[in-house]
């Protein structure tokens, strides 16, 4: 049969290689203990106990974090729901909608390429109009 002390040691949680006696776990409860203090009375936020407990430890401020949420999910103390980044789900866009999108984005162009055209119509009528002063200029000069 087995080891019994191993058994013993195995059943309360402890690692067999763990000169400390800690069991299981036994840094993450710390470090969630620790944080609780530091951030008591919001005096200081949880990002800058992480940080500061990093620091003193060794440990980086992710594991640190990573190790406070651990014991907080298991507590039931923070919610299971973790914020999404970008899109909510199902917010993506159907087919219909992509076309609607670019219809809207052609009729932008052919706008844009309007624009474009009466401002070439504009400035070839400011060039003529510039040509038609420079002349009278001229004329104004020769005749004074």
């Amino acid at each position: 049969m087995g080891d019994e002390s191993t058994t013993a040691a195995s059943a309360d949680g402890a690692s067999a290689g763990d000169a400390s006696g800690a069991t299981r776990g036994g840094i993450a409860e710390a470090i969630f203990a620790e944080v609780e203090t530091m951030t008591a009375g919001g005096t200081m936020s949880k990002s800058d106990a992480f940080e500061d407990i990093s620091k003193r430890t060794g440990r980086r401020a992710g594991t640190v974090a990573a190790n406070y949420y651990r014991i907080a999910r298991k507590r039931g103390t923070t919610s299971g729901t973790r914020s999404r980044r970008g899109r909510p789900r199902g917010s993506g866009r159907g087919a219909a909608d992509v076309e609607a999108v670019i219809a809207a984005l052609e009729g932008a162009v052919k706008d844009l390429a309007a624009l474009v055209r009466r401002q070439e119509a504009d400035l070839a009528a400011l060039r003529a109009q510039t040509a038609q002063f420079d002349e009278l200029k001229r004329l104004i000069a020769k005749n004074s």
